[in-house]
């Protein structure tokens, strides 16, 4: 259900809506990015999923993503989850279950849109997003783009991240307690971390959730990541076994930000080529 629409007018080959939709019964914001608007063709559509705390610009990355994608007749949506962006939610109802549900509801919602070929998807996941891609992924998507996934099975890959077993134990054991707890992230960003959150890492397998997917896997993850480190990357690319086709690209140097929030042009420009040249492949049929 579309609640308010906001038309704004992007790159000269793309259109971008501001949009509100509905999902669990509450209003998501979503930018859906359509392409020339003079083709008589249907066009392929990309879902991008960000990260842990991100938003769905990531620091303008997904927003260039998409002006790019569109320059090449494809359309993409990208939403802000609980507690980001431009949602309404306290941090708390960020966690894999709702997330999963608005990333569901708004591939639904832009599968519905006229111009829109819904037998021709595609998903990028950047970071924690790569996990719910992992999660998400189904026959539905011809091809999916993994920037360094938060992979690794169960809380594992978020043990270093939050300071180590005991801190995480802590931080654990505080939102059971209390519903909550206050996790600063090594950017300084304050979460308000609730129960669920924890519950969701533990029990989500995303290795065994993609081992399953046939579709087109790329990986791209950053050789010098210290915050999802990159053999989160190579598992996932491993596991990836009933693909029809897997690969990695391991950025030389590269850490956890790719470029998009700090100076490094090359693994900026390499992510976002590879990721256009891999649907522009698997959705559009182009070499």
């Amino acid at each position: 259900m579309l609640f308010a629409t906001l038309l704004v007018t992007g790159p000269a080959l793309a259109a971008d809506s501001d949009l509100w939709i509905e999902s669990r019964g509450i209003q998501v914001p979503v930018t859906l990015t359509m392409p020339d608007a003079e083709s008589d063709t249907a066009a392929p559509l990309v879902v991008l999923v960000h990260g842990h705390g991100g938003t769905r610009q990531e620091n303008g990355a997904f927003a260039e993503l998409a002006s790019m994608l569109a320059e090449g007749g494809i359309a993409s949506i990208r939403m802000d989850f609980p507690g980001c962006g431009d949602s309404t939610e306290a941090f708390t109802h960020n966690n894999i279950t709702n997330m999963l549900h608005d990333l569901e509801s708004a591939t639904r919602f832009a599968m519905q849109q006229p111009g829109i070929d819904a037998r021709r998807v595609g998903m990028v996941g950047y970071s924690m997003g790569g996990r719910l891609a992992m999660l998400a992924a189904s026959e539905r998507h011809a091809a999916i783009a993994l920037w360094a996934p938060v992979a690794l099975n169960g809380k594992e890959p978020m043990i270093d991240y939050f300071g180590g077993a005991e801190n995480y134990r802590r931080l654990r054991a505080t939102a059971t307690a209390e519903g909550s707890a206050l996790f600063v992230t090594p950017w300084g960003q304050e979460q308000q971390l609730g129960e669920r959150w924890f519950l969701d890492m533990e029990r989500t397998k995303p290795l065994e959730a993609i081992g399953a997917y046939e579709g087109a896997v790329l990986v791209i993850h950053g050789s010098a990541d210290n915050v999802i480190t990159a053999d989160n990357g190579e598992a996932a690319r491993e596991a990836a076994s009933s693909s029809i086709e897997a690969s990695i690209i391991l950025l030389e140097g590269a850490d956890h930000g790719f470029g998009f929030f700090e100076p490094d042009l090359l693994a900026r420009g390499v992510v976002l080529r590879s990721t256009v040249d891999l649907f522009r492949e698997q959705l559009r049929g182009e070499n």
